[in-house]
């Protein structure tokens, strides 16, 4: 098994419900989202890979794999330790995608919260569901609190 290194991976929603397909099935800059979990992955991003001004995109990146990650004034960045809340919570690092999975998903609010713990439901092990539900709830606890304090900030 191979692990770490570099990885990029794009997804498109679409979330115009008339449209039976994806136009173009590749993401196109700049991004509404991007998480970045490592070192190698941070020194690829680029200024024009999110949103900025208004509709600024957002970004999430792990504190505990990233040391110093430089960001445009502009853009909603939530910098979380997940490796080492994964590590620190329940002794194994990857309850970390859990973790990332709560926060996207109460940032990015394109799917219900009962939906993404369905998923959950459906695609982990049995013996690691409570788990991988209360790493899910941490990190939309992180993100509630990050978003409670953008709007008391204005947004920025």
């Amino acid at each position: 098994m191979v692990k770490g290194g570099k990885c990029w991976a794009e997804v498109v929603v679409d979330l115009d419900k008339e449209q039976d397909l994806i136009d173009y099935p590749k993401a196109l800059e700049p991004y509404d989202f991007l998480i970045v979990l490592s070192d190698e992955g941070a020194s690829d991003i680029k200024k024009n890979h999110l949103k900025s001004g208004d509709d600024t995109g957002y970004l999430i990146w792990d504190t505990s794999t990233i040391g110093k990650f430089r960001t445009a004034k502009r853009v909603k960045s939530l910098g979380l330790p997940v490796q080492k809340l994964s590590l620190e919570k329940f002794d194994k690092t990857v309850f970390g995608n859990a973790i990332l999975f709560g926060a996207f998903t109460t940032i990015a609010k394109i799917f219900s919260e009962e939906s993404a713990i369905e998923t959950i439901k459906q695609f982990v092990p049995p013996d690691t569901l409570d788990t991988n539900l209360e790493a899910f709830e941490l990190g939309k606890k992180e993100a509630e609190e990050f978003l409670r304090k953008l709007d008391e900030n204005g947004g920025k």
